[in-house]
């Protein structure tokens, strides 16, 4: 009988065992030690609604580090891309999130399968400048000096002394056979924005930023006062963005036309210089009033009611919508408890402008097509976040959810009404103890007021006139009653 074993098993005189079926290859053993369990206990939870605060908690994080300490490095970015995609996470959950799995990825050398985070990360402010950074590494590395040398300028937007990256632009720039940029061009490496005849504003330090650009504060060295100066993002500034460098422009121009008390004045601007000089409000915005001195008092905040309505009513009259109307748009001179101290309306970044024959109004806005549901979410009003034609009834609405915040220090709604619950009556009913210090009828009017301002209807909602007249008669009816500013 001849011998079918293979050479090496009769050399070694072993004994192939035979069997209908092929052995199994040993399964990988499954891991369950306490930091998985965990994890997997709260992603059912969150599946159900419940532990959605855990989501990015510092528990939550220590155990995907103990994974990744562990040696299990693939299933802690795992846990991380899990965690991200869960439907219910708050933004701030998921931002951090992706800030810990980008870099873990990065740690791995796998930063490509982390791509799509970095990208969504450039848009939230606490992230965007890591996240540009380590897509212009990517993209440098890949040979793409474009698309390199764009988020290269975006990380130098947020920060002019982010290390290394002012040579890196420089290196990228002479590669690609382009000048080095005059001060002001772009943000990158720009100490000194500079004109015709020298240098004039000398920046200090980033004050926000918004759609379109970047404000800093600057020192004007020939009139020797502090300004606003605010330059457009780096990557608008390219050939292909004309247009939304005309609107950079066209915004300032809208809003030097204005020339109101209660408008941010523009004081500069230059086109070759993609910069716009603004006046600086020093007294900082209405959210940070609000975040740190808390609610208004009735008085003060129809004043400050009345002040927006009167740059809105300018606004309007002209044709523009600003359709952002919040208090991190509301600013101040000086500090907005010091007497004589006005509210200013700024950044029209996404204000509706006229058509050429400067009609507005509910049957113009209806005759337009659609638009592009653009602002805050938290401060546009159901129609516009249909994105229907704009009109003046959005800026309104707006005001009364601002109205109310005045009032009460908080947001009319949760995060969870604010994303899909339906509008109703009573949205902006205030707390019994909000209006407790006003007469009841004064209580009920302002009441009253504030419903009129956010109702679902659009059409039900006053003019900008009508509403300005009656904050005005209201405060002047708190006076009378003596309530407290």
């Amino acid at each position: 009988m001849s011998d079918d074993r293979g050479f090496f098993a009769r050399l070694f005189g072993r004994k192939r065992e035979r069997s209908s079926t092929p052995a199994p290859l040993p399964e990988p053993a499954v891991l369950r030690n306490e930091d998985d369990t965990w994890l997997e206990q709260l992603v059912v939870a969150c599946g159900d609604g419940k532990r959605l605060d855990e989501v990015s908690s510092t528990d939550t994080l220590t155990h995907i580090d103990n994974l990744w300490l562990g040696g299990h490095e693939r299933l802690a970015t795992e846990w991380l891309e899990k965690l991200i995609a869960l439907p219910y996470a708050s933004e701030a959950a998921v931002a951090t999130l992706r800030a810990r799995l980008v870099d873990r990825l990065d740690e791995r050398r796998e930063l490509e399968r982390g791509l799509v985070h970095l990208e969504a990360l450039t848009t939230s402010d606490s992230h965007a400048v890591r996240a540009h950074y380590l897509l212009a590494e990517h993209h440098r590395k890949q040979g793409d000096d474009v698309l390199a040398l764009r988020h290269y300028e975006a990380v130098l937007a947020r920060d002019l002394d982010y290390p290394n990256v002012r040579a890196r632009v420089a290196r990228l720039r002479a590669a690609r056979g382009l000048a080095a940029p005059s001060a002001g061009e772009t943000v990158a490496g720009a100490d000194v924005v500079g004109i015709a005849g020298g240098a004039r504003y000398r920046l200090v330090r980033e004050l926000g930023r918004g759609a379109t650009g970047v404000v800093y504060l600057a020192r004007d060295a020939e009139l020797e006062r502090d300004v606003a100066v605010k330059l457009l993002h780096p990557h608008l500034a390219a050939q292909q963005q004309q247009e939304a460098l005309g609107r950079f422009f066209h915004e300032a121009r809208v809003m030097a036309s204005l020339r109101h008390p209660n408008v941010v004045a523009v004081l500069d601007l230059e086109e070759k210089a993609r910069r716009i000089v603004l006046e600086l409000a020093a007294g900082g915005t209405l959210r940070e009033v609000l975040r740190d001195r808390g609610p208004r008092p009735l008085r003060r905040a129809l004043e400050r009611q009345g002040q927006l309505l009167t740059a809105l009513s300018a606004a309007h009259k002209r044709g523009i919508i600003h359709r952002d109307i919040k208090p991190g748009n509301l600013m101040f001179r000086r500090d907005a408890d010091a007497p004589g101290v006005e509210l200013m309306l700024g950044d029209f970044g996404v204000a509706h402008l006229p058509d050429a024959s400067g009609a507005i109004g509910a049957d113009a806005a209806r005759s337009r097509r659609p638009a592009e549901a653009v602002g805050t979410l938290a401060y546009m009003s159901p129609e516009q976040r249909r994105g229907e034609p704009p009109r003046p009834a959005d800026d309104l609405w707006a005001t009364a959810v601002v109205l109310y915040e005045m009032l009460t220090g908080r947001h009319p709604w949760t995060r969870e009404v604010l994303l899909g619950g339906a509008r109703t009556a009573d949205d902006f009913r205030l707390p019994p103890a909000t209006l407790a210090a006003a007469p009841p009828a004064l209580a009920a009017a302002v009441q009253a007021y504030l419903d009129r301002l956010g109702s679902i209807d659009p059409d039900a909602r006053p003019s900008t006139e009508q509403a300005l007249a009656e904050v005005i008669a209201l405060r002047a009816d708190a006076i009378s009653a003596g309530v407290l500013a």
